[in-house]
């Protein structure tokens, strides 16, 4: 993505500032915690040494925001063919995908095959149509076609603004992001006006909020996503864990893997090399029935298990 952003003038800047500061290959997990913390550390100075430091910092962590659905946007027209297969062949109505990722790809293919709607596919209202979804797809960490609306779109004239309502209950999504998506025909419903990237950034402290001049808003929102995740986890047979890690700095996430599951779920994990390690941790917190393909990924689980399931028909 540096790369990438090299090459855009509007986002030279910020590649130049990330390769200075971090080096030429970082994690971003690392770049966004150390942009977090420089921000907050420097609060409070009046000097203008200080001042210019922190608004740099907050500029180019913004601009990192803005620049992740922008380049998913190019990068996504590449043939997904493991979503795909995966769409086609495994995934069933009734199933619930929680996901980190921020891409839309998955629900593009899921919408292609019938099986997934937007309007409320993601765990909240889009549009006025009450058409249900067979699959929900919760993105916990938000969304690359998800936009936060500012008061509503408003950009000019009075209006009354009330604690905690300038960004509206839930996200939006402009219509070129439906028209990927499989809507040609749906308007979109982000206002226009001023507006910014429905994500949280993957730093190693992620606060599930957007703090403004009327105090955190859209906390509500992302703790209804993760409420709706544990009650799909506290109700399955069966959970694929795929392509996650599960480290202790993500506490929320491992609280909610191995706090809302049930116990006597069937637990895969398809997460690479750190397969066993995450294996491990399941059978150690009281869960007997675990699986683990190790060293697999994503696309050699689904590819896997499509051979399976033509061996079974």
């Amino acid at each position: 993505m540096i790369s990438w952003m090299s090459s855009r003038e509007q986002y030279r800047y910020t590649a130049d500032f990330i390769r200075e500061e971090f080096g030429d290959s970082p994690n971003i997990e690392d770049v966004i915690t150390q942009l977090d913390s420089r921000i907050k550390s420097l609060e409070g100075f009046e000097d203008l040494e200080h001042r210019l430091q922190r608004s740099n910092a907050a500029h180019q962590r913004g601009k990192l925001r803005e620049v992740v659905p922008v380049w998913f946007t190019e990068i996504h027209t590449n043939p997904a063919t493991a979503y795909q297969e995966f769409a086609e062949r495994i995934v069933q109505p009734g199933d619930v995908i929680i996901t980190f990722n921020y891409d839309d790809s998955l629900e593009r293919e899921l919408r292609r095959v019938g099986k997934w709607d937007v309007s409320q596919g993601y765990g909240f209202q889009i549009g006025r149509s009450g058409q249900p979804s067979p699959i929900l797809v919760l993105k916990l960490h938000g969304s690359m076609n998800w936009l936060v609306s500012i008061f509503g779109g408003i950009t000019s004239g009075a209006f009354a603004a009330s604690d905690n309502s300038s960004l509206g209950q839930c996200p939006c999504i402009a219509t070129d992001y439906l028209k990927y998506l499989g809507y040609p025909e749906m308007a979109g419903s982000f206002p226009g006006g001023g507006g910014f990237p429905s994500l949280i950034l993957p730093g190693r402290t992620k606060e599930f909020y957007y703090e403004t001049s009327f105090g955190p808003e859209h906390e509500e929102f992302f703790s209804s996503l993760w409420s709706q995740a544990a009650a799909a986890l506290g109700r399955a047979n069966k959970v694929v864990l795929c392509g996650y890690s599960l480290l202790p700095v993500d506490q929320r996430a491992c609280d909610l893997l191995l706090r809302a599951t049930r116990e006597q779920s069937s637990i895969v994990v398809v997460s690479g090399r750190d397969g066993k390690r995450i294996t491990e941790t399941f059978r150690n917190a009281g869960f007997q029935s675990t699986e683990c393909h190790d060293r697999c990924y994503f696309e050699t689980w689904v590819e896997s298990t499509k051979t399976c399931i033509a061996s079974a028909l």
